[in-house]
């Protein structure tokens, strides 16, 4: 995946594929977290009940109807460090079930330990993105 942002990055999901899903995934889930600790892993998506055939996001997948099959439990906030390079991790769960019960207002943690609980398989992603001025 690459994208650029210039100096200020655009709240626009950026593109993601994937390929190898499990035998057995019924859904996908994604999560996309800074884990720096300035920003105390600050949610910027989360994603449930993704369609199993579905091996690809479009930019911009998170407004219209790029999802709309899914639940975003956290709508797509763009990358904004406050200072210094942040990695930004995208983290893909192939799932055993089709849906993952969850509130709306559902934490990173609850979101992690459901995922983690009915995880066939996931992959993670790490983009960095720099503030710039």
């Amino acid at each position: 995946m690459a994208q650029e942002f210039g100096k200020k990055a655009q709240n626009v999901s950026p593109p993601l594929a994937w390929e190898g899903a499990p035998e057995g995934t019924k859904s996908f889930a994604l999560a996309l977290v800074d884990r720096h600790p300035v920003a105390g892993n600050y949610v910027h998506w989360l994603v449930v009940d993704m369609d199993p055939q579905r091996n690809s996001l479009q930019r911009g997948a998170a407004t219209g109807s790029g999802l709309t099959e899914a639940r975003q439990l956290q709508p797509y906030v763009g990358p904004f460090p406050p200072s210094g390079t942040h990695d930004y991790e995208f983290t893909l769960y192939a799932l055993n079930t089709k849906t993952l019960d969850l509130r709306s207002s559902a934490s990173l943690e609850d979101f992690s330990r459901a995922a983690e609980a009915n995880s066939l398989a996931k992959s993670t992603l790490v983009g960095k993105f720099t503030r710039i001025g």
